[in-house]
């Protein structure tokens, strides 16, 4: 490897460890929401209001939670294979 390719390699890494860091910030905010969205349904289902509105954001923060989750899973394995 010449210094050209490790200068690049290092800001790629560099880069995937900042993509990964925001990963991670994502999986746990999603979480935050869900968690919250969770305590509406019951407080809206306690004072016998409609929760399909309320549900339907719940399912779209748990599919975007799977999203983070994958994204995150991807730049990990991706940020181990440069450490070989």
């Amino acid at each position: 490897m010449n210094i050209v390719q490790g200068v690049q390699l290092g800001m790629d890494k560099q880069l995937v460890e900042q993509h990964l860091k925001l990963a991670k910030q994502h999986v746990a905010e999603g979480r935050r929401h869900i968690t919250r969205q969770k305590q509406i349904i019951v407080k809206l289902t306690q004072g016998q209001d409609d929760t399909s509105q309320a549900r339907r954001l719940l399912s779209t923060f748990e599919e975007l939670k799977l999203m983070h989750i994958a994204e995150r899973n991807r730049l990990q394995k991706e940020l181990e294979a440069m450490r070989l």
